[in-house]
C-alpha cells in the first residue's frame, strides 16, 4: 500500500554499514588496548559501558525523528530542563515519584510544541528546534532554574540508583539496554512503525495512501523528548546534579555523529537500532580514548566534526533520494 521501495532496497547497504561501523569500533578498541595504558581495565570498561550508555539513549530519540524525516536539536536542553524541574522538586521535598511524573509532562510538553512547529506550522525541523532549545533553556533559566548547577543531596536513593551498578554492571548500560529492546520493537514490530519509515521515505505519498502524516510527525519528537528525560534522569543520576552548562557544549552534535555514523539516514527512512547500537559502540570507544589521552578539547571537536562530516558525505552518497521528498522530509 506504501511506496517504501527505497527503504527495501537499502537494507543491504544499511547492513554492511553498521557491521562496517562495529568492526572499526572493535579494531579501534583493540588499538587504544595495546597503545594506551589504563584502557583495557575493568574499570575503565565500566566507565565506558556508563558514557556510552547516556549517549547511546539520547540517539534513540534522535534517530525516531531522523528516520521520520525530521531531526531535534533541541534534545538535550530538552533533556536537561526536563530533568532539571525533577531535580528541584525533589530538593524541594516533594516525592521522587511526583517529581519523576512532573518531569514527564514537562518533556512531553516540549516534545508536542517541537511536533507542532513542524508538523503544523510548516517550520523546518532543523530550525524549529534550533530556536526552541534556545526557548526551552531560556525560560527555564529566567524563571526556575538561574543557576548552572543543580546538586541533588545524596539522601535520594531512589533516584540516585538509576546511576549506580547492579550485578557490577552500570545501571545505565541496562537501561540502553532495555530502551534499544523497547525501540527496535517499536520499529521493526508494530504498524505505526512502520508508517514513521513509511512517512521519512515520501511524506506526500504517506499522506495520499491515507497515514495521519502530521500526528505521526509530532509523535517523533514527542518520542525524542521523552526518551531524551530518560537520558537526562540517568546524567543526573551519574553526577547526583544537573549542568545545565551542557546545553552550550557539542554534545548534541555528538548524539548526531552516533545515529548517521551508524547508519541511520538524514534523509529519513533509513536505519534503526543496529544502526544506533554500531554507531554509540563506536563514537563511545573514540571518546574513551581521547579522553584517557587527555586529547585538547579543540581537537576533540576537530575530530568529531570531521567525522560527523564524513558521515554525512558517505550518507547522501549511498542513499540519494528526490528533491521534493527532500523538500518534505526536513
Amino acid at each position: 500500500m506504501i511506496a517504501m521501495n527505497s527503504m527495501w532496497y537499502s537494507v543491504a547497504g544499511r547492513f554492511s554499514q553498521e557491521l562496517v561501523v562495529a568492526g572499526l569500533a572493535v579494531a579501534l578498541a583493540l588499538v587504544f588496548a595495546a597503545a594506551i595504558p589504563g584502557f583495557a581495565t575493568w574499570g575503565n570498561a565500566m566507565a565506558l559501558l556508563r558514557s556510552i550508555a547516556i549517549i547511546g539513549v539520547l540517539a534513540l530519540g534522535m534517530s525516531v525523528v531522523i528516520i521520520g524525516g525530521g531531526i531535534d536539536l533541541s534534545q538535550i536542553a530538552v533533556a536537561l530542563v526536563s530533568a532539571g524541574v525533577a531535580a528541584i522538586m525533589i530538593n524541594g521535598g516533594f516525592p521522587v515519584s511526583i517529581a519523576l511524573l512532573v518531569g514527564l509532562f514537562a518533556a512531553i510538553g516540549m516534545g508536542l510544541a517541537n511536533g507542532w512547529f513542524v508538523a503544523y506550522l510548516g517550520i523546518p525541523s532543523l530550525f524549529a528546534t534550533l530556536a526552541s532549545a534556545l526557548l526551552f533553556m531560556g525560560a527555564a533559566r529566567s524563571t526556575l532554574m538561574p543557576s548552572t548547577i543543580i546538586n541533588l543531596p545524596p539522601g535520594d536513593g531512589a533516584f540516585l540508583v538509576l546511576g549506580t551498578n547492579w550485578a557490577g554492571v552500570p545501571v545505565p548500560a541496562l537501561i540502553f539496554a532495555v530502551s534499544a529492546v523497547v525501540m527496535h520493537l517499536f520499529l521493526a514490530h508494530l504498524v505505526v512503525g512502520r508508517f514513521v519509515y513509511a512517512v521519512g521515505d515520501n511524506p506526500a505519498t504517506a499522506r495520499l495512501s491515507g497515514l495521519p502524516v502530521r500526528r505521526l510527525r509530532m509523535m517523533t519528537f514527542v518520542m525524542a523528548a521523552v526518551i531524551g528525560y530518560l537520558g537526562g534522569l540517568v546524567m543526573v543520576a551519574s553526577t547526583a546534579m544537573v549542568d545545565l552548562g551542557t546545553a552550550k557544549s557539542t554534545f548534541i552534535f555528538d548524539v548526531v555523529l552516533v545515529a548517521v555514523a551508524g547508519g541511520v539516514s538524514l534523509s529519513g527512512a533509513r536505519g534503526g537500532v543496529a544502526s544506533v547500537l554500531a554507531g554509540t559502540a563506536f563514537v563511545g570507544v573514540l571518546l574513551n580514548g581521547m579522553s584517557i589521552l587527555d586529547v585538547n578539547s579543540q581537537v576533540q571537536t576537530v575530530i568529531k566534526g570531521s567525522l560527523l562530516l564524513a558521515a554525512i558525505v558517505l550518507d547522501s552518497q549511498l542513499r540519494p533520494h528526490d528533491e521534493e521528498a527532500e523538500r518534505h522530509s526536513i
